[in-house]
C-alpha cells in the first residue's frame, strides 16, 4: 500500500530523517575518539525526532526499509534465477550435442533473457551483491556473476581451450574477466573455431587451439559453458542466502536496532546508492564512453560498450532503466518515491518517473549495439545520453538535497 502525501511542511518532516546526515556528515568537527559517541548520540536524537515526525513520514521511511528487498529486490532476483535455471537446462542440452547449430541458438536465446534479468538487478546492488569496499554487507558477489567492465574474452578462450574449468579450484582462484555471464557471452556467441587471442597468445603459438578442432572447440566451449552457468546459480543463491539469513533485517530495522546501520538514513543512502548506478555506470560509462563525452584512456572508445559479442548492448539499457524504475517506487511496496511524497515533495517524485518515461522512449528507439549506432547516429546516442542525464540530475542532485542524502564517493566530483 502506497503512502498518502504529508500535509506537514517538507523541512519539518524531514529533519528527522535529515539529521543523521547533518550530524555525521556536516555537522561540528570531533575528536576521533568521540566520534563513536556522536554518532550513538545522533542515532538517539533522530529516534527522538522520528516519533515527533508526522505518521505519513513515519510510515514511509520504516516502509522503504521494510520492503526493498521483498517487494523490489527479491522479485527481480527470483526472476533472475529462473532464467539462469532456463539457461542451464539450455547449455546442458548443448552440451549433449555439440554440434548442433540449433542447440547452440536456443542456448544464446536463453543467456539473453538471463542477461535481461540480470541487467534488473544490476540497479539494486544493495547489501551482498555489491562492493565490500563501498557498502555496507557488500560481498563482491556482482563482479563473479558480471564483471563488466572488466572482460577478457581472450582469458575465456585460453581455460577452454586447456580446460582449466576442469580444476576443482578453477573458480576459487580466477579473476572475475574468466567467469560469469560475461564469460558465458564468449562461449555462446564467439564464431565457431575462433578465438579472441592474438597469434602469439599460447593457445595459437603452441598449436592448443588448433589441436581441439571444430568438434573439439564446440564441446570444450560448451563443457564450459556448463561449469559456467553452475557457478552464476550458485551466485545467486549467495545474495539470497545473505538478504535472508540477516542482511535483510538489518536494513528494515536500520536507526531501531540495526547493528549494520545505526541511523535510519544510511539505510536510505544503502537504496540510494543502489540508485545511483544509472549515473555512473549508465550514463557515463555506458554512453559517456563512446560518445566521448567520458575519458576513457584511449583516442576512440566507440567499441568501449557492453556486448561487443552478441551486439546487445543497447536492450541492456532498457533493462536497467527497468531496475531503476522498480527500486525507486519499491515495486508493489513503498520505494524512495513514495518517502519523497511523504514529505511534501510530490512533485519531485513524479518528475522522476516522467524522465524516466522519456528515458525508456529514448532507449526503445535504439535497434542496433551502442556502438554501431555511434557510427551510423551520433545524434541519436545523445538523445539517450540526455534522457538519461535528466533523470540522474534530478537524483544526484534534487533527492540528495531534499533527503540529505551523501552521493557516493565515485561521483562525488562530478559536475556532469
Amino acid at each position: 500500500m502506497k503512502v498518502e502525501k504529508s500535509t506537514f511542511s517538507s523541512w519539518q518532516a524531514l529533519s528527522a530523517l535529515a539529521l543523521g546526515a547533518f550530524v555525521i556528515e556536516f555537522g561540528c568537527a570531533v575528536d576521533k575518539e568521540d566520534d563513536d559517541v556522536s554518532q550513538e548520540e545522533a542515532a538517539e536524537e533522530e529516534d527522538e525526532l522520528l516519533e515527533e515526525a508526522p505518521e505519513e513520514v513515519r510510515d514511509a521511511l520504516t516502509g522503504m526499509l521494510e520492503d526493498a528487498w521483498p517487494t523490489a529486490i527479491e522479485p527481480a532476483l527470483a526472476n533472475a534465477e529462473d532464467k539462469v535455471a532456463a539457461l542451464k537446462a539450455a547449455i546442458t542440452a548443448w552440451a549433449s550435442d555439440s554440434a548442433s547449430a540449433d542447440a547452440r541458438d536456443i542456448a544464446k536465446d536463453a543467456w539473453i533473457e538471463a542477461m535481461r534479468a540480470w541487467q534488473e538487478l544490476e540497479l539494486m546492488q544493495v547489501g551482498p551483491a555489491a562492493s565490500s569496499l563501498k557498502a555496507v554487507g557488500g560481498e563482491n558477489i556482482r563482479d563473479e556473476i558480471y564483471s563488466w567492465p572488466t572482460t577478457n574474452p581472450c582469458r575465456i578462450d585460453q581455460a577452454t581451450a586447456r580446460f582449466e574449468f576442469e580444476s576443482s579450484t578453477f573458480f576459487d582462484d580466477a579473476l572475475v574477466n574468466a567467469v560469469g555471464l560475461d564469460g558465458l557471452e564468449t562461449v555462446l556467441f564467439s564464431t565457431p573455431n575462433e578465438n579472441s587471442c592474438s597469434s602469439n597468445s599460447g593457445i595459437n603459438r603452441e598449436g592448443t587451439w588448433s589441436s581441439l578442432g571444430a568438434d573439439g572447440v564446440a564441446q570444450a566451449r560448451a563443457d564450459f559453458g556448463q561449469a559456467l552457468v553452475t557457478e552464476v546459480e550458485a551466485d545467486l543463491q549467495r545474495i539470497r542466502d545473505a538478504w535472508e539469513g540477516g542482511f535483510g533485517n538489518e536494513l528494515a530495522t536500520a536507526g531501531q536496532g540495526s547493528e549494520s546501520f545505526d541511523t535510519s538514513v544510511k539505510g536510505v543512502n544503502a537504496i540510494y546508492d543502489g540508485l545511483f548506478y544509472i549515473e555512473t555506470f549508465v550514463k557515463d560509462r555506458k554512453l559517456g564512453w563512446p560518445l566521448g563525452l567520458r575519458s576513457c584512456g584511449a583516442e576512440d572508445c566507440t567499441d568501449e560498450v557492453e556486448s561487443l559479442a552478441s551486439g546487445l548492448s543497447h536492450e541492456w539499457l532498457a533493462a536497467n532503466l527497468e531496475g531503476f524504475r522498480a527500486l525507486y517506487t519499491g515495486g508493489e511496496g513503498i520505494g524512495m518515491y513514495d518517502l519523497l511524497v511523504s514529505v511534501d515533495e510530490d512533485t519531485l517524485a513524479d518528475s522522476v518517473l516522467q524522465k524516466l518515461d522519456d528515458a525508456d522512449a529514448a532507449v526503445a528507439t535504439l535497434t542496433a549495439g551502442l556502438n554501431d549506432t555511434m557510427r551510423s547516429d551520433t545524434e541519436k546516442m545523445e538523445e539517450v545520453h540526455d534522457a538519461i542525464k535528466d533523470v540522474t540530475d534530478l537524483v544526484k542532485v534534487d533527492i540528495a538535497t531534499v533527503l540529505s542524502l551523501t552521493v557516493p564517493a565515485e561521483a562525488a566530483g562530478d559536475n556532469d
